[in-house]
This record gives structure tokens, sequence and C-alpha cells, in this order.
């Protein structure tokens, strides 16, 4: 379209043949191009054909005039080119450098950077303009990622009042951003000259040798950063709370750390808030612990304390390591612990837990996670309840299931007999009763002697039994409220001529009318049953007597009947004085069943019967009854 050859081209090309420093700008630089200008005709400007070849164009597309350059330049960078163009001119010194944005083809950016030189007339005016283009769009790119990134990166350490740090170990040198220095309420400048012992000067002297020494295990390659939560003096005077995070960059030749770099953060809020968590924990009813993510206590309850018999105080106990406190943990604890501090949460309802001395603890447990503000996991919670006891309980509930269900049976059993072989055993005595009548030879026959007496015995057990068994029945039925000196009464009235036949004086010391609540015929019965076995069981070596006395203690009346009678040895018979067909002395009317109808019918109605005893010296009784107050 344009195949002639430009005036300016042919000019261009006789003047570099004759111009060594020309050859040498060319030769300096990376080409992406060359242009000539004539500034007398400033419409009039050459691009070689690599300049229209790097923007993606044809060349000979656009004829070599301004206009067409400036159609595919932004329009600040037209500006800003012809005001560097004209400082270039007025002080040829100034060399003219310029970046510039031009439109590609593809309607993309190039950034081509512009140097060039003013070639003057024999008057000394500058008529040309030489020039050389240089594609810098990927260096540019580079740029403005990098500058991009640092302007995120302070973006977010602006956002999250990070301060900053760069800390050369070798000679000391040290700088801080500004945020450092307002964590601790100061300007920077007020902090200059600035260095290691700024930091230290502020840091709380209880911190420096823990910080030192996280910080020497760094060096040491046995941590990879440096992390540690210490104390530091606050302008107004009061201690703050700052995370210090960091990590060597860089070493001497001979391997000694030299450039580190890190932040400081401001925990102060955090740390109030674990000291409210822990103040919490520590005096919480249940055992319950915080750990941070390397399972280093933060807080313990005293019960966790107690129950898993750590011997520390909450205090002491702060910062140890869960696993240096419990050896014993096997794999399938860490992996319980590991999947928490990834968010989940864990429990059991109870297993055992074998400890390392080899005993055995029941355990009913919860793992959680808790959150940092950020929301990310910071540790872990664990809360356990000791169960064995519980454990024992719920073995100890299954036997008396176990014994409940076999004495339901055996009453079930008991009450067949009592009811059943109780018809039978009438018959029995009922044919006896015939025979005797009618054939009074027949009757006086050994044998049949030895079957009414057998008859007359198993008659009497089924009774006893019988009244066993309506005893439990009736336990069920409610308790009513009764005058005790109307019980007293009745039984007195009953034993009147027996105490004066058998010569035992009866002295009654109850004076007040005490209520209790009881079943009637229970009550009637054991107080009939104690004075009975105090009259049938009296000395005959000495005047006989009954005492009885009663008096108010704690929810219950209890009756205190006293004899002077025969006594048992209960260091011989005393855990079997209460059983069944238990007999003490040799007795004719003797048959073990009185007491034992008697306790359990205290026990029915919630109270009790206890027996103090001497032999040949008497017997007191304790009968406790419910108090109708």
């Amino acid at each position: 379209m344009f195949e002639s050859k430009h005036y300016l081209e042919k000019e261009f090309y006789e003047l570099v043949s004759g111009k060594s420093k020309l050859f040498s700008i060319i030769q300096d630089y990376a080409l992406d191009g060359i242009w000539y200008w004539d500034l007398e005709n400033p419409e009039n400007v050459w691009m070689d054909d690599k300049f229209w070849i790097t923007l993606g164009y044809q060349p000979g597309e656009f004829p070599h005039t301004f206009s067409s350059w400036k159609k595919i330049i932004y329009k600040a960078e037209l500006e800003k080119a012809v005001s560097i163009l004209y400082e270039h001119l007025n002080n040829p010194a100034k060399p003219y450098d310029a970046v510039i944005k031009y439109f590609t083809l593809q309607n993309t950016v190039k950034w081509i950077r512009c140097r060039g030189i003013s070639i003057k007339d024999a008057n000394g005016k500058p008529n040309r303009m030489f020039g050389v283009h240089t594609d810098i769009t990927l260096y540019k790119e580079n740029e403005l990622d990098l500058e991009y990134n640092l302007n995120r990166f302070n973006n977010i350490i602006e956002g999250t009042n990070i301060g900053t740090w760069e800390w050369n170990v070798q000679t000391g040198e040290t700088i801080f951003n500004e945020k450092w220095a307002e964590i601790i309420g100061y300007q920077l400048d007020e902090l200059q000259p600035v260095n290691i012992q700024t930091w230290m000067k502020f840091a709380h002297p209880d911190d420096l040798e823990k910080s030192g020494n996280v910080l020497n295990k760094h060096f040491e390659g046995l941590s990879p950063r440096y992390e540690c939560e210490s104390r530091m003096l606050h302008k107004n005077g009061h201690w703050i709370w700052v995370l210090d995070n960091g990590k060597l960059i860089t070493r001497t030749e001979d391997g000694k750390p030299e450039w580190m770099s890190g932040s400081h953060q401001d925990i102060t809020q955090k740390k109030q808030a674990q000291e409210l968590n822990r103040i919490f924990i520590e005096n919480a009813p249940s055992a319950i612990s915080m750990v941070d993510k390397n399972m280093n206590y933060i807080a313990a309850s005293r019960k966790w304390l107690n129950d898993y018999g750590l011997n520390h105080t909450p205090a002491q106990i702060i910062g140890k390591n869960h696993y240096d406190l419990f050896p014993e943990i096997g794999e399938e604890w860490k992996q319980i612990h590991q999947t928490c501090l990834r968010g989940e949460e864990k429990y059991n309802d109870g297993e055992p837990f074998i400890r390392a001395n080899g005993e055995v603890n029941w355990i009913r447990w919860r793992v959680l996670p808790w959150f940092e503000s950020n929301n990310e996991v910071g540790g872990i919670i664990m809360f356990s309840e000791d169960i064995t006891r519980l454990k024992k309980m719920d073995e100890l509930q299954s036997l008396l299931q176990i014994t409940e269900d076999q004495n339901s049976r055996l009453l079930n059993f008991a009450h067949i007999v009592s009811h059943n072989l109780r018809s039978h055993t009438s018959n029995f005595s009922l044919i006896l009763s015939l025979i005797e009548k009618q054939e009074s030879e027949i009757f006086n026959h050994p044998l049949v002697q030895l079957l009414n007496e057998s008859t007359y015995k198993l008659s009497e057990t089924i009774e006893h039994l019988n009244e066993i068994v309506q005893m439990n029945i009736s336990s069920e039925k409610q308790l009513s409220e009764l005058s005790f000196k109307a019980v007293l009464t009745t039984s007195l009235n009953i034993l009147a001529v027996s105490a004066l036949e058998a010569k035992v004086s009866i002295f009654n010391y109850v004076e007040e009318d005490f209520r209790i609540k009881a079943i009637p015929a229970y009550a009637d019965s054991i107080i009939l049953n104690i004075l009975t076995n105090a009259i049938k069981y009296r000395s005959t070596e000495r005047n006989s007597f009954v005492k009885i006395k009663a008096h108010v203690e704690g929810k219950h009346i209890v009756v205190i009947i006293e004899d002077n009678g025969l006594g048992i040895d209960l260091k011989k018979h005393g855990n079997k004085i209460f059983g069944l067909y238990k007999t003490f002395h040799e007795h004719k009317e003797s048959r073990g069943v009185g007491l034992f109808i008697s306790k359990n019918q205290a026990i029915a109605m919630y109270g009790k019967i206890e027996v103090e005893s001497t032999p040949n010296v008497g017997t007191t009784f304790k009968i406790y009854f419910l108090h109708a107050d």
C-alpha cells in the first residue's frame, strides 16, 4: 500500500551510516522497533516494521504519520510522552525516556519503553528525533502484580492490626513498621533509633527467658517457626499480650542465623477471654480441661485433676502437655484429638480407660473444638465423667433385679403353699377328727398319733407361712395415723391375766399420747409379740418386771420395752436373733417366728427394731415407728 521508501527512512539510513553514536544506542538496547521523527514537519514520523509487528499489525497498514501513531496510544500516555519530549528538547541533558501503553490489534495492552535523542541542524536547532522501542509488557505486568500483592499484603496487615519486624540476629539491626509501635501505644518516630534492645526494653522480664528458649529451638531447627505469647509494656503503663511469630530467612556462610522476619499481633482480648474461661473451668463441678492446638493445657477444673490423680494445682498445670501427663494414651485417642482439632466433635457414653498403674476407670466423655475470633480452631475442650461407681451401681442394680425376680418367684411359691396346701392340711385335720370320733381305738394307735401330730405341725407351719405372705402383701397398704396409747392399751388388756399368772409386774411410763404412722394390725402385732416374749421368757430366780417407755427421736417415736428375764447371748446369736424358726431357750411354746415377723412388719412401715440383751440379766427392745407430726 505504501511501497515507496519514506524520505525519513532514506534519510535515517544515510544518517546512521556515518554516525557511530546512533549505531551505539541501537546496539545498547534490545529493540522492538526504531523510529525517526521530523520535528520541522511533526506530522511525519517513521516507524520501522518491527514496531507494528510487536503490536500485532501488518507493516505498511498505517501511513508514517503522527496521526496514525496517535490512534493506538492511550490518551493520557500521549500527553505524558509529549511532555517528556519538550523537557528533552529544552534540556538535551535530560534524556527522553518514557513508558507508554499502546493498543494492540487484539485490543490488548502493550507496554512499550520509548527512548530517544534529538538531532540538531547546523544552527544547533533540534530538527530530528531518533529513538528505539522496547517491549516491556511482561516486566510491567510482573511489576503491577508485585505492586498489587504488596498493596494487598499491606491492606491485610492494616486490617488485622498486625505489626511487622525484621531482625538481623548477628548485628542486632531491627526494622519495625508503624503498627508495631502503635500496638504498644507509640509512634515509630518516638522509638528511634530502634534495634533489638527496643523490643527487650518493653518485654516483660518473666517472658524473656521463655521466648529465648523458643527462639533457640527454632534456630536449632527443632521447630519450623518461632511462635511465642508474651507481655509487653504499653505506653499507658499496663501490660498487653502479643503473639510473636517469626521465621529465619537467611543464615551466614558459616551457618549462623542471620535475618529473621515476623509479626506482632495484639491478643490481649483473647487472653482476657481465656482467663475468664480458665476461671470458669477451674471452678466447674465437672471434669473439664482446655488445651491449645499443641495439646498444652490452658485450663483444667479441680475435678479433672482429682479424677485423674494429677498432682497439680489448676495454676501449675497450665502449659503442661497432655501427652506428657498421660503417657499411657494410645494412638486411638490421639486420632480423636486430631479429628476434633479439624473441627469435629466426638463423644462416648461409657468406655473403660486403663491407667498406667493398671487401674480401670469407666468414663463418659466428649471432645469438641474451641474457636478463635477468626473462626479458626484454637484447640479442644475435653469433658469427662468418671462413671466407675455408676457402672458398679449398674452391676449392683442388675444383681438387685435378679434378686427381686427371685424373691418374686419365692413369694409366688409361698403364696401357692400358704393358700393351696392350707386346704389340704385342713382336710387331713378334718379326717383325723372324724377318725377320733368314730374309731377311737384306732386313734390310739401310735402311727395314727404320729400322723395327727405331724398334721398339726404342718398346719402350724403353713399358718406361719401365711402370716409372712400376708405381711408382704399388706406392706403396700397406706399407713394410718394411730394413737400409740390406744395400741399399747389394747395389748396390755390382752396380756393382763397372763402377766398376773406369771407374776410379772408391768410398768407403763408412757404418759404422752404419741401419734404414729402405722398399719394398725402390724403395730398391734409387734407390741403384743414383744410383751408376750417378755412374759414368756421371764426369770424364775427374781421378781420379774417389764418397763415400757417412749420418746421422740428425729422422725420416729422410739418405744422401749425392757425386761429382766432370761436374756440372750448376742455374741453367740446376735446375727440370727431375727431369723425365721430361730429359738434361744428351751420353752415348749418357742417357735422362732414372732421376732422374724415383727422385724419385717417394722421395716414395712419404714421403721426398725433394735435389741440389747445380756444372758440372765434381761433384754431391751427398741421399736421405731414413724412420728405423725
